[in-house]
Parts: C-alpha cells; sequence; structure tokens
C-alpha cells in the first residue's frame, strides 16, 4: 500500500512546524504539545533498532543505507491508520549502494518538500548549532559532503544521514521524478498560511475544511511553540544552540549577513536560488 507521505527539507527550513500543523488536524487537538512527537522521523535510531531488532551500531553506514528501504517498507505494512503516515526527511533523496532509492517508491503516497530562502537558512542554521559567526553556517550549506551526524553515532537518537549542499538537496527532491512531490515555499507557509496550508491538505486529499485548517494554524502559531518550549523545553533543541523556536521570520538575513557571506551562499547556489524566485533577474537577492 503507498501510505507513505515524507515531510522533507534543508533543515531549519519549517518541517517542525509543517508537521505540528498536519498533525493538529489528524489529531484533532486543540493545543500542539511539544513533549510529543508529530511524526515519525526517517533517522529515529529506536524505531529502525526496533524493526532490525538489533542495534545499528554493528553496522557501517552504507550497510544502513542499504536496509533502510526494507525498514520503511515494513513501517508501511504496520500502519493500521486511514490517514497517511507522516514522516520527517533531512536526506537528500538518494540510492544506496544496492541502487535501490532509500525512500521507496512501492509505499510512497507522495512527498512535501520544503524550500527556504538559504540566506534565512544561514543565519537560523548558526543559531541551531551555536556557531561562531554566521560564515561557519554558510560553509555548511555549501558543503556537499554535510551530514548529521558526521558519522554513524547518536545525534538526538538518529542514524547518519547524507544532507548534502542546499542546492543539491533541493534538486534531489524537487527535480526527480520516481515519486510525486509537491514542492512548497516557507515564504508561502508564512506569509499565506490558510491558502499554503490548505493547498497541502488538498494535495494529501485530507478531509479538512477552511476553519478547520486556520484551527490549526492558531493552534501551531509560533508564539504558543515558543511559550511551551520556555516552559517545559523540547527534545530536539540542538546542542550548540539556546532554542529550536525562535522567530520565524522571512529575510532576517539582511539584517545580519555580512555581504561576503551572503555573496557566498548566492555564487555557492545561483542557479536552484533563481529556480525559486530568491533572485531577480541580475542575480541579486529579492
Amino acid at each position: 500500500m503507498k501510505n507513505i507521505v515524507w515531510l522533507a527539507s534543508f533543515p531549519r527550513s519549517g518541517n517542525t512546524w509543517l508537521r505540528y500543523v498536519i498533525c493538529s488536524l489528524l489529531d484533532e487537538v486543540n493545543e500542539a504539545r511539544i513533549d510529543t512527537n508529530p511524526t515519525l522521523h526517517c533517522a529515529n535510531r529506536k524505531a529502525i533498532e526496533e524493526t532490525l531488532s538489533f542495534s545499528v551500531s554493528l553496522l557501517s553506514v552504507e550497510e544502513v543505507n542499504n536496509v533502510r528501504p526494507a525498514i520503511y517498507r515494513q513501517w508501511s505494512r504496520e500502519w493500521t491508520q486511514e490517514s497517511p503516515l507522516l514522516i520527517k526527511v533531512h536526506d537528500c533523496y538518494a540510492t544506496n549502494k544496492n541502487g535501490r532509492h532509500i525512500f521507496p517508491s512501492n509505499v510512497t503516497q507522495a512527498a512535501i518538500y520544503l524550500v527556504r530562502n538559504p540566506l534565512d537558512i544561514c543565519v537560523s542554521y548558526a543559531h541551531f548549532w551555536g556557531l561562531d559567526n554566521y560564515d561557519e553556517a554558510a560553509d555548511l550549506l555549501c558543503n556537499k559532503t554535510h551530514s548529521l551526524p558526521a558519522s554513524n553515532t547518536d545525534l538526538f537518537g538518529q542514524i547518519y544521514q547524507h544532507i548534502a549542499d542546499w542546492s543539491t538537496n533541493v534538486d534531489s527532491w524537487c527535480n526527480q521524478s520516481a515519486i510525486p512531490v509537491k514542492v512548497v515555499k516557507y515564504e508561502d507557509m508564512k506569509h499565506a498560511p490558510l491558502d499554503t496550508f490548505s493547498s497541502i491538505v488538498k494535495y494529501l486529499n485530507l478531509p479538512y475544511a477552511e476553519d478547520e485548517i486556520q484551527a490549526a494554524l492558531q493552534h501551531c502559531d509560533i508564539s504558543k511553540l515558543q511559550q511551551q518550549e520556555a516552559d517545559i523545553g523540547f527534545r530536539d533543541r540542538p546542542y550548540g544552540g539556546d532554542k529550536f523556536f525562535r522567530q520565524g521570520k522571512t529575510n532576517t538575513w539582511r539584517d545580519k549577513l555580512a555581504q561576503s557571506t551572503a555573496d557566498k551562499i548566492v555564487n555557492c547556489h545561483n542557479v536552484m536560488m533563481r529556480q525559486f524566485g530568491y533572485l531577480n533577474d541580475d542575480g541579486q537577492p529579492i
């Protein structure tokens, strides 16, 4: 059965907010609770080891990637609800050493891929990891070998994920044809939330009206998530950064990034930034 919906993105692109809104609808809750996981994570080490019945520490990264398609097919078989099985992803859409897609099409209903301006991601990434400066974050966004974690060791209870640079990650999902994908811009989620989330709900064939979607957006307002994090903490809070739910604004890079840092990102990601409207015809950030 094709029941998996991959909620994919480069890190710090709004994935967590998207998941809380959708799950607020599915669970019919009056308040999003950040002390519960809204969805599975494709790299959730505990869930993967429960499926394998042994520790991934016994395997190499390549061996883990070789078994990941079978793990996700097992998760699909075990899913008994009528709603889709939502799974968070930060990996690139890629094949393993056996030549098989890590995210198998035969159990995939669709993917939602979130795109965010890499200039804004740079600011958020620096704060998330507690980096000394924004230029270090820019280097990560331009690093084709970027991964989380750097080896097959624990990171928030996760297995190794190949993130790559921003352009490679975006291109791998948005310009592939193996599985259906709806591309959603983070900026649209922020500036036209009802229309944007309504289009996502329609794409996934979920039976919710506009008033229900609006209520879910109110339940998952960023200020409420920030207050909960301040009150009770958040399990995905970064090791280096001070908090997970920061501002969630757009165009913060204009007041934060040095011109040299912004130029580094634009030069590295010119083609993909043009494709998604983050640069004008002259190659300047919009």
